[in-house]
C-alpha cells in the first residue's frame, strides 16, 4: 500500500486556514490531528478501497496448538519400562496398529465447553461416546516413508479439562492415529497459521474463524479464491463478539480480546475477504528523554530524525508520521521502520486529498467559519469521486457481482 506522511497533510491544512507551520504548538497539532482521525474513521468503509481490505485463506473449527505422541511401552508402578528377556522394552498389545496421540488446544481461542455439548451429554457423562473430526488435516508418516492423512476417518477421543468462571472446558484430547510420526510444525503462528490444524467436535461444532490481528470486520466469504475463479460460492456466516467469555490471562495480564468471530455453517474451506480496524491517531511530538510503553503513540520525522512538528532543517527530506510502541522502549530509541519497539501508522495514499479538504471544512467550522467549511467539503466529496474513477475507470476494478436471485 502506497502512503502519505502526515506531515504532508498538516503542513497543507495549516497552509489553508492560516496557521504558521513553524511555530505550531501540541494544541493546533492535537486539533488537526483528532478531526484527521475522525475523517480517516468516515472515509475508511464507505467504499471498497484496497488500501483497507485484506484477504484471508483459513479453516473453520478449533486450532491444534501442537501434537504429542504418548508413549506405548509398558511401565512399572515406579515408571520404569518393562524390559524382555533380550533387554527390549514391552509395548503395550495394539492389534489396531494405532497410536496414541494428544492432541493440545489453543486456549486463548474461544473454548471447547462441556456444557455446549449437545443432548446434554456432559450431564449424561456420554461426552466420551462421541466423535471428533480434523480439517486441513496433519500427516502421519509411515516406517516406509509413504503418508496418512489424519482426516481419513472421525476419531473417538478422551480429554482433559480445566475450568474458568464459565465452566469446564476441554484443553487436549486423546486420539488413536495409525502407528506412524505427527508431521506438526513445532512453532505454532496462530489460528489461521497455513498448516495449523483445526478439530470439528461432532456434539459441540464450533465452526469459528478468528480474524487476523487488526481486522475490523469480515465482508464476505467463497468456497475458492474468487480472484482466481468464477466457480467460488458464496458462503454465509454469522459474527459473534466473545468478549468477557471467560477469565484466561495473557502476558500477565487479563486477557483483553480485540478480534472478530466468524460462524460459518460447514467446515469446508474458507476465503475471506475483511477490511483493517481504522486508523487510530492520538500522538503527540516524540520526546527522547521518555520511555514509552506498549501501545504508545509519538510524531516522529525520520528524515529529520526528531519530534518536532515544524522542519529543524530544510538541507533534509521531511517525512513526518505516527508511530505506535510495539513494545516497551528504552530511552533516546528513536522510531524507525527497522526498530524493534516501533511500527508506523500507514495513512493510505489514496485518501490525501479528501484528508486534506475534509480537516480543513471541520477546522474552519470550528472556528465559526462554516461557509468556507462547506465549500471544503464539496472539494473532499470531490476528491472521493476521484478515487473512484481511478478504481473504476482507469484502474477497471471491477467488484464480483454476486447472484443472489437467478430467476
Amino acid at each position: 500500500m502506497k502512503t502519505v506522511p502526515f506531515s504532508d497533510i498538516l503542513f497543507s491544512v495549516c497552509q489553508i486556514v492560516g496557521l504558521d507551520r513553524n511555530t505550531l504548538n501540541d494544541k493546533s497539532f492535537s486539533a488537526i490531528r483528532d478531526l484527521c482521525a475522525r475523517r480517516c474513521s468516515t472515509i475508511w468503509d464507505r467504499e471498497e478501497w484496497p488500501d483497507t481490505e485484506r484477504r484471508l485463506r483459513t479453516y473453520p473449527g478449533n486450532p491444534i496448538k501442537s501434537i504429542t505422541l504418548i508413549d506405548p511401552t509398558l511401565l512399572t508402578e515406579n515408571y520404569a519400562p518393562i524390559l524382555g528377556e533380550a533387554g527390549y522394552q514391552l509395548w503395550q498389545d495394539n492389534p489396531e496398529n494405532t497410536i496414541t496421540a494428544r492432541l493440545y488446544l489453543d486456549e486463548d481461542f474461544p473454548r471447547i465447553y462441556l456444557f455446549d455439548f449437545v443432548d446434554q451429554a456432559y450431564q449424561r457423562g456420554t461426552i466420551g461416546s462421541t466423535t471428533v473430526s480434523i480439517v486441513n488435516p496433519f500427516w502421519i508418516v509411515q516406517d516406509d516413508l509413504s503418508r496418512i492423512s489424519s482426516a481419513i476417518t472421525t476419531y473417538s477421543f478422551s480429554y482433559a479439562t480445566s475450568t474458568d468462571i464459565n465452566g469446564e472446558y476441554i484443553t487436549s484430547i486423546d486420539i488413536n492415529i495409525p502407528f506412524g510420526l505427527p508431521e506438526y510444525p513445532s512453532t505454532y503462528n496462530g489460528p489461521n497459521d497455513p498448516l495449523a490444524s483445526k478439530l470439528i467436535f461432532s456434539a459441540n461444532s464450533q465452526l469459528l474463524v478468528q480474524l487476523n490481528n487488526g481486522a475490523h470486520q469480515g465482508l464476505e466469504a467463497y468456497s475458492a479464491d474468487p480472484t482466481r475463479t468464477t466457480r467460488a460460492t458464496f458462503q454465509p456466516f454469522t459474527v459473534e463478539d466473545m468478549n468477557g467469555r471467560d477469565d484466561r490471562v495473557v502476558n500477565g495480564t487479563m486477557w483483553n480480546e480485540d478480534y472478530s468471530y466468524l460462524r460459518f455453517y460447514n467446515s469446508s474451506e474458507k476465503f475471506i475477504k475483511y477490511r483493517l480496524t481504522p486508523l487510530r491517531l492520538l500522538g503527540l511530538k516524540y520526546d527522547p528523554f521518555l520511555e514509552y510503553s506498549i501501545g504508545a503513540q509519538v510524531y516522529f520525522d525520520t528524515d529529520q530524525i526528531s519530534g518536532s512538528y515544524s522542519p529543524e532543517s530544510y538541507a533534509k527530506g521531511i517525512r513526518g508520521n505516527f508511530w505506535e510502541a510495539k513494545n516497551n522502549v528504552p530511552l533516546t530509541t528513536f522510531p524507525s521502520n527497522e526498530s524493534d519497539y516501533w511500527k508506523m501508522v500507514n495513512i493510505p495514499h489514496r485518501f490525501k486529498d479528501y484528508l486534506i479538504n475534509g480537516i480543513t471544512a471541520d477546522f474552519l467550522r470550528s472556528e465559526g467559519r462554516a461557509e468556507e467549511g462547506n465549500v471544503f467539503d464539496g472539494l473532499a466529496e470531490a476528491a472521493v469521486q476521484q478515487q473512484i474513477d481511478v478504481l473504476i475507470r482507469q484502474q477497471g476494478q471491477v467488484q464480483r457481482m454476486n447472484m443472489v436471485y437467478t430467476y
